[in-house]
This record gives C-alpha cells, sequence and structure tokens, in this order.
C-alpha cells in the first residue's frame, strides 16, 4: 500500500499512457480524419497536409453534434472538421468530407471501401492521441488482408493531458470512456 500510494502519481500516467499508441511516420497515399472533436483533429490534419504527409485528406463522420441540432445547424462531424483544417490554411481542395459512420468501427468499413476504389496502398488515420490505441486495433482488424497498410497520427488533444488526467473531471471521463469503450470493442469486434 505504501509504495502504491508513493508511486500513484507513476501508476496514474502510465494508465494514461497506454491509450497512446501512434505512429511517428506519415508518408502516405491518403489521410482519413475521423469524427469528433473537430478541432483537435481537424487542426491536425491541416498541419499534416501542408507538411507533405498526404496529398489529399477525407474526413470521416456523419453524426451531428446536439450542440448544432439546437441550432439548427444540421452539420455533421466531417464537415466541422474540414472546416477546422480549411480555418487553419489548408486548401478546401485537398480536404475533402466523407461523412460515413457514427463510431470508429463503422469508419474502419466506410474507409476500407472507399480506400479500396481509390487504389490506395498506404493511409494515414487521425484520431486524437488517447484514442490511438483502440483505433489501431479495430483498424488492424478491419483491414487485415486488404493489402492496405494503416499507419495512426495521434492529433495532440486541447482537452486530454496523459501526465495529469485525474486532475480533472474532463480528464475522468475521457480515460474512463476510453477503456471502456476498448473493452467493448474487444469482446464486441
Amino acid at each position: 500500500m505504501i509504495i502504491g500510494w508513493f508511486g500513484r502519481f507513476a501508476i496514474l500516467r502510465a494508465v494514461g499512457s497506454f491509450l497512446i499508441k501512434a505512429d511517428t511516420e506519415c508518408r502516405a497515399d491518403a489521410m482519413y480524419v475521423l469524427g469528433g472533436a473537430p478541432y483537435d483533429r481537424g487542426t491536425e490534419a491541416s498541419h499534416m497536409v501542408q507538411e507533405g504527409c498526404a496529398p489529399i485528406a477525407y474526413c470521416t463522420g456523419s453524426s451531428i453534434t446536439q450542440s448544432n441540432k439546437a441550432e439548427g445547424r444540421m452539420i455533421t462531424e466531417a464537415d466541422l472538421t474540414r472546416i477546422a483544417a480549411i480555418g487553419n490554411g489548408t486548401s478546401a481542395t485537398t480536404i475533402l468530407p466523407l461523412p460515413f459512420g457514427t463510431s470508429t468501427y463503422e469508419e474502419a468499413l466506410g474507409i476500407l471501401l472507399h480506400a479500396r476504389s481509390k487504389g490506395w496502398r498506404t493511409i494515414v488515420v487521425v484520431t486524437t492521441d488517447f484514442h490511438t490505441r483502440r483505433v489501431r486495433r479495430v483498424f488492424d482488424a478491419r483491414f487485415k488482408g486488404s493489402g492496405i497498410n494503416v499507419l495512426v497520427h495521434a492529433a495532440p488533444s486541447t482537452e486530454y493531458n496523459a501526465d495529469a488526467w485525474w486532475e480533472s473531471e474532463q480528464g475522468l471521463l475521457m480515460v474512463n470512456n476510453e477503456y471502456v469503450k476498448s473493452l467493448y470493442y474487444l469482446l464486441k469486434h
């Protein structure tokens, strides 16, 4: 118990850091930016496109947030992410909406079909940093035998800090939800 008490911060950091498993390489035929966290993911995708990671990017996600519905704005996550990317300097012709999927699993299916139809050999999938381990698992399973190499890139989160996630309610919810989702995907898919 004493060791646990004095080592609690190291243990908590490890719990948060375990969720992150991303590739550092970034050369692909196309980029797919998953729905959710449109500002974080769109901003990172913009930087990646400008750095030459991929010549084209597609933003996925067909969900419409409750906030947008309340305002009467029927705009998908794909469109929100694209708006964030364009707002950060990416040309509207190099980042396109692909409003498919309401979950990582559904997005992986849509991306597989799209990437196959385009003949891509390597794609990079952009998601928020603390989702990377689960996203990698889902995409590896879905793309197995497809001949398409999938790289997973971590977009830094403006709301998540792996080194101090336990210090905020948002961090606690994010870690809890990600572990629950990981377990669900492990059992279901």
